[in-house]
């Protein structure tokens, strides 16, 4: 691979992680920027699969909320995505640098959730709901990318991933228990959780508390408003219910979320 990807000139690197590396292309035709996720997938047919199982997720959910998938490149060393480039910066960032407003907080929530729901409509459960897989752009509005490990619910894949960040288990992931779109609820409520508290809701000493995530309640919002605003009672309930251990107590509505 040189400087093209097909018919993409690559700019610069943007990310790499464990999923592929994400560079800043340009597509000279139509004179766009574009995300290119590239997997080196040589000798690796299972690679291969699982690169194209993720773009026909993607691909199948439409929504301004999902991070778009406008083409696949094959090659015989690698295998491209090219997607929808997202200027601004990821959920975690926003965090690590600023604490955002009640009506950021709601504003984001609700764009998850929206992206939830679509994904649920095409029977697909994300299973790795981080701050980094969060994209905020310039004006604030959330979408949701990376769908690397995502499940069909139909297809009996909806199970647990060792893949999945720490920082986005469910209770049921963490036990390698099947899972369906309460988990995705659960990660949603950590992410929310996190942007009115400011912490972690399962992290103790700065790293992930496993027994904290099976046994343990985080501290109510209720008694975190010294930390910069008040909470509404009905989000503080509705963060609680999200974070029940048993997904039987959570919500089952996507949409009613």
């Amino acid at each position: 691979m040189d400087n093209h990807v097909g018919p993409y000139r690559i700019l610069r690197l943007i990310n790499r992680g464990g999923q592929g590396s994400v560079y800043l292309g340009y597509d000279e035709r139509l004179r766009r920027r574009v995300a290119i996720k590239i997997h080196s997938v040589s000798r690796q047919r299972a690679a291969r699969r699982e690169a194209l199982r993720e773009a026909r997720l993607v691909a199948g959910i439409q929504s301004p909320r999902v991070v778009g998938i406008y083409d696949v490149i094959e090659a015989p060393g690698y295998l491209a995505l090219v997607m929808e480039y997202v200027p601004g910066c990821n959920l975690e960032e926003l965090l690590a640098s600023t604490r955002p407003s009640l009506a950021s907080v709601l504003t984001i929530t609700a764009d998850i959730a929206t992206a939830l729901a679509l994904a649920r409509q095409s029977h697909v459960v994300h299973r790795d709901l981080k701050a980094s897989n969060v994209l905020i752009t310039g004006d604030g509005r959330a979408k949701l990318t990376d769908f690397g490990i995502a499940g069909l619910l139909d297809a009996g894949e909806a199970r647990a991933s060792q893949a999945a960040s720490p920082s986005s288990l469910s209770p049921e992931q963490y036990l390698g228990r099947s899972v369906d779109e309460r988990s995705d609820l659960f990660s949603l409520g950590v992410l929310v959780y996190r942007m009115l508290a400011g912490e972690h809701p399962f992290f103790s000493n700065g790293g992930f508390d496993s027994a904290k995530l099976l046994h343990g309640d985080p501290p109510p919002l209720t008694v975190m408003r010294d930390k910069g605003f008040d909470i509404p009672r009905v989000l503080s309930d509705l963060v609680a219910q999200l974070l029940r251990k048993e997904p039987a107590e959570r919500p089952r509505n996507t949409r009613q979320v």
